[in-house]
């Protein structure tokens, strides 16, 4: 059975060639998302189509702490991906800023939020 994005909460790990990281993101049934980590923000909106998911965010700097993963501390993101058998969804992605910079995303629910 492949998992689609449904409105919940999901753990989000992420990486590019430049670092990596993990937060925390709510997807609503608006179609609006928002979450982030320790040091970044992030908000956005979010669209499933059958197995395929696609989501528009900006993430913005709001505490001291390392560099994001693209080195920047405010960017413009777009992820998509695919479902499929298991318990996550991969996403690949880009920041508007970096476009030749790969962005790798894995969703996984948090189970007792759905």
């Amino acid at each position: 059975m492949s998992l689609v994005i449904t409105p919940g909460t999901y753990s989000v790990w992420f990486k590019t060639p430049v670092g990596e990281g993990a937060g925390v993101v709510e997807f609503s049934a608006d179609g609006k998302l928002g979450g982030g980590d320790s040091t970044f923000a992030y908000a956005g909106n979010w669209t499933q189509t059958g197995e395929h998911f696609k989501a528009s965010l900006s993430a913005r700097r709001v505490a001291p702490g390392p560099p994001g993963v693209f080195g920047l501390d405010e960017i413009d993101i777009v992820v998509s991906g695919r479902s499929s058998g298991g318990a996550s969804t991969l996403c690949t992605g880009f920041a508007k800023q970096s476009p030749g910079i790969r962005l790798e995303v894995e969703l996984v629910p948090v189970v007792g939020e759905r």
